[in-house]
């Protein structure tokens, strides 16, 4: 603020602010000394004037001028030294002295100048003054044309010392209502009402007088304005005329003094909005406090008894479900109590980080602590209670399950299953080992939740402070322990059922497949029929041909003899198998003895072809051999026209009992080959033999043309052969002259005998049963 005195110092025009300025634009202070005065004391009214500007007005400097011309000049050094002495260092620009003219007519010197460091002092006379400041900026006590109205300069300042006081009052009143409001905010909810209700008149009066004196600075302004204007248009030149600088600084201090006003105004108003919220914050923390108490003595009281009322866990599904539908009902009345528990702690905790607190907050804090200990300790009492209920009531539906399911596995896979259906006897092994699977598996989780619902039981309970309360489960504990005893039991029985049930299933499954694989070994011991007599009746027109036929033959022969043992085998094991389930034989002895015919008319069909094949080959090597031995002794008779005659009948002697021993044997084949001819026209099975079996479309008979016609070519040859032989033999007699002498050898019966008996062979036409009783002939005298 300003500085303070008493304006009537100022009425004698002694120190005066006329408002005009130099030609540096500094403003000019004027001090006159009055012809015969005592000493004057100019240090109050020059600190009172420059008080007017502003700091930054008074850093650019301020002239001030020192009429000295009327008065002694030892008042005039007085004042300079004052003036020296009360302008700081930078704040006075010049300090004109003006002198008398005689002064400077003594003196002869145009003007006298004395510079002190910072406080430069210039005495001229007043001829001398407008080379400093303009003549229209001079007072007319100065010689100029300004015009200065002192007593309306004294009124101004009278008004604006009158709103710096209201203003010193107002501003004390707020600065009283501030710190009143401050100190409010650490009362608690009773005395802050009280406080706002003393707080609030105090408030009214402080915005009555912000009002008041905002409204006169807004008129003061006004009126300086105005006289500013009013004086600029009073002279003819008013655009060169600026608002003096002391008008401009008062404004713009009342604008400051106004701008403080309202700062603190609103710092009034924050306080007051912050005791407001600091009551609704009080009254918010007494909620707050009454509903931890609530929520604390529920948790105490009725909770605490509803859950030392009700122990039990059930003993079936019926009563663990009731039970838990009577818990779910105090959860649902606790849900009240948690949602206010919830809200109390999220308020709570949202001032509980602040750095600053109430002793009021610090208590709730306390309270807080404790709700929660004791909520949190209820709470964890309600859910094992509730996982106790949860755990028993799954404990008694898995033993339900468990033994409904044993019951009825037990009546329809065990008792209600027939053995003797093959065909659903591997389905009902499936279905009992997954229902067996099952069983197992709810068995093993029953006796889990036994076992956990027992531990749970036996743990210690505690109330809702941390004290252990004495519960008594030792029956629940023995009922949960008895079941588990009845369960077991009931495992061992029900798994001997289900075991020996299986075994019995498993044997009629291997029944079923080991019949199934032995009507295949009878399918496979038809199809091997069926394909030797289309495609394996024939019979090899040589040696080398036949070999093959028998080598490949005996091979069909060995896996014919495999096939009817594998299915020998199954049947051995599948009669085991129905003695030790004693299930009927009837279908086992039909099959055996299927399979066995089956068998026997492959082995009858089997060996005629390997006789046929035998018979075949020691024919066509026989006869082979005895037309080489023909050939040789036609070609050895042939030589004996070359001979001597001694030598010539030797030999024909000789060649004659040769051809006598081979035509035995040749006759004898030739037999051999028009039974085995006849034997390969026949067919080599009768199909009627086998109802069952397919009609063969391929007579075996057909297949054979081929060896018939080998074989007739065969006895064609050995036949010609042996008539070249006698032919040549006769034309050897011939030449050898002895004709007479052996014609009782020709014509004896022996020799006529062998003849006849060549010619009869490929004459007659043998039966079958001379065929068979040949070939079973020859198989022992010949083949062995």
């Amino acid at each position: 603020m300003e500085f303070r005195l008493d304006l009537r110092c100022l009425q004698g025009k002694t120190v005066t602010l006329p408002g005009v300025h130099d030609k540096d634009g500094r403003p000019i202070l004027l001090v006159t000394v009055p012809p015969e005065t005592p000493p004057l004391d100019i240090v109050i009214p020059l600190q009172y004037l420059l008080s007017i500007f502003s700091n930054s007005s008074r850093s650019r400097g301020i002239t001030t001028i020192l009429d000295a011309r009327k008065g002694p000049w030892k008042v005039a050094r007085s004042c300079i030294k004052q003036i020296t002495t009360v302008f700081e260092s930078g704040e006075l620009a010049h300090l004109v002295v003006l002198r008398p003219d005689a002064f400077w007519d003594k003196q002869r010197v145009e003007n006298c100048t004395s510079n002190k460091k910072g406080n430069p002092v210039i005495f001229i006379p007043r001829s001398r003054l407008n080379k400093f400041v303009d003549q229209s900026q001079l007072p007319l006590e100065l010689g100029g044309s300004f015009v200065y109205n002192h007593e309306k300069w004294i009124e101004n300042r009278r008004k604006v010392e009158e709103f710096y006081n209201d203003v010193e009052t107002t501003l004390k009143d707020l600065n009283e209502l501030h710190q009143y409001l401050l100190q409010s905010q650490t009362l608690r909810a009773s005395q802050v009402e009280n406080a706002i209700n003393t707080s609030t008149d105090m408030a009214d009066s402080a915005k009555m007088l912000v009002h008041n004196a905002t409204e006169m600075g807004r008129e003061l302004i006004q009126n300086i304005e105005y006289d500013i204007r009013t004086r600029k248009f009073a002279t003819e030149d008013f655009e060169s005329i600026s608002p003096p600088q002391d008008v401009l600084d008062t404004i713009e201090r009342i604008d400051e003094v106004l701008g403080t006003i309202r700062k603190n105004q609103q710092t009034i108003e924050e306080a007051w909005s912050n005791m407001e919220r600091t009551f609704i914050n009080a009254k918010d923390l007494c909620y707050l406090e009454e509903g931890v108490v609530r929520v604390t003595n529920w948790i105490l009281g009725h909770a605490e008894n509803l859950l030392n009322s009700r122990h039990k866990v059930g003993y079936d599904v019926s009563s663990a479900e009731e039970l838990r539908r009577e818990h779910e009902s105090i959860e649902f009345q606790c849900w009240s109590t948690y949602g206010a528990y919830a809200e109390i702690i999220h308020k709570i905790n949202s001032f509980s980080n602040e750095d600053q607190l109430t002793e009021q907050q610090k208590d709730i804090i306390s309270q807080k602590d404790f709700m929660d200990f004791v909520c949190r300790s209820f709470a964890l009492r309600l859910e094992r209670r509730r996982n106790i209920l949860i755990t028993s009531l799954r404990f008694f539906r898995l033993v339900a399950k468990y033994f409904d399911k044993t019951s009825e596995v037990f009546d329809s896979l065990v008792m209600g299953n027939k053995v003797i259906e093959f065909q659903s006897a591997g389905y009902k092994l499936k279905e009992l080992q997954e229902s067996q699977a099952n069983l197992d598996g709810i068995e093993r989780e029953l006796v889990k939740e036994g076992e956990k619902l027992s531990d749970m039981l036996s743990m210690p309970v505690k109330d809702a402070l941390g004290r252990e309360i004495m519960v008594d489960y030792s029956e629940d504990i023995v009922n949960i322990r008895d079941i588990l005893d009845a369960t077991t039991a009931r495992k061992n029985i029900f798994s001997d059922s289900v075991e020996l049930q299986k075994l019995t299933l498993e044997q009629v499954k291997h029944i079923d497949g080991y019949e199934k694989d032995a009507n295949q070994a009878v399918q496979w011991l038809e199809d091997l029929l069926q394909v030797m007599l289309k495609d394996h009746s024939h019979v090899g027109c040589t040696v080398q041909e036949i070999q093959a036929q028998k080598e490949e033959h005996q091979m069909f022969q060995e896996t014919a003899k495999d096939t009817y043992n594998y299915g020998c085998q199954l049947l051995n094991a599948s009669l085991v198998l129905r003695q030790s389930c004693k299930l009927p034989l009837e279908e086992h002895a039909n099959l055996y003895q299927t399979l066995k015919t089956c068998w026997q008319s492959l082995l009858t069909v089997s060996q005629e072809q390997m006789t046929r094949f035998r018979v075949s080959a020691v024919f066509h090597r026989s006869v082979e051999d005895q037309c080489n031995q023909l050939r040789d002794l036609r070609e050895a008779v042939a030589t004996i026209p070359l001979m001597d005659l001694g030598k010539k009948k030797t030999r024909v002697s000789h060649y004659f009992s040769c051809r006598e021993k081979l035509l035995v044997e040749v006759g004898r084949m030739v037999r051999l080959g028009r039974l085995l001819r006849s034997r390969l026209r026949e067919p080599l099975f009768i199909i009627k033999q086998l109802p069952d079996l397919e009609e063969d479309p391929f007579d075996s008979a057909d297949d054979n043309e081929i060896a018939v016609e080998a074989i007739s070519e065969r006895l064609a040859e050995v036949t010609g052969l042996a008539e070249e032989l006698d032919q040549t033999l006769q034309s050897a007699q011939q030449d050898c002259s002895i004709l007479s002498n052996y014609s009782e050898e020709i014509c004896n019966p022996e020799s006529i005998s062998n003849t006849i008996f060549l010619k009869k062979i490929m004459e007659n036409q043998p039966t079958t049963s001379d065929v068979s009783k040949v070939i079973k002939a020859n198989e022992l005298n010949i083949l062995y």
